[in-house]
């Protein structure tokens, strides 16, 4: 019997995010349930979230909630991390995350 570890899914892809619309991110990994985001300002865990992946002009939807969240460090200009779980995901960026996990 072999296991899955859920780190084997996620690949390292930078792709620009808004949060909610008024907040900038980029991904650091992405997955089929969800993503690592970078981004300036630290959301509690437990918080639901939505916005869009840039691709291009295209604005490719989400929703999910904050599974963590990892302070980032001023002094090293290191911005914020944290993990979303996917609740919701649209066809474009369903997609788009399956042709960029295959690479």
């Amino acid at each position: 019997m072999t296991t899955t570890n859920r780190r084997d899914d996620r690949k390292a892809v930078r792709l620009p995010v808004s949060i909610g619309g008024r907040q900038a991110a980029l991904s650091a990994d992405v997955s089929p349930g969800g993503f690592q985001l970078e981004t300036t300002a630290l959301l509690p865990q437990g918080m639901p979230v939505e916005g869009y992946v840039l691709h291009g002009n295209k604005e490719l939807k989400w929703k999910g909630v904050v599974a963590w969240a990892r302070p980032g460090n001023p002094m090293t200009s290191t911005w914020h991390a944290l993990g979303v779980q996917f609740t919701e995901v649209s066809p474009g960026l369903r997609a788009l995350i399956s042709i960029r996990s295959r690479g």
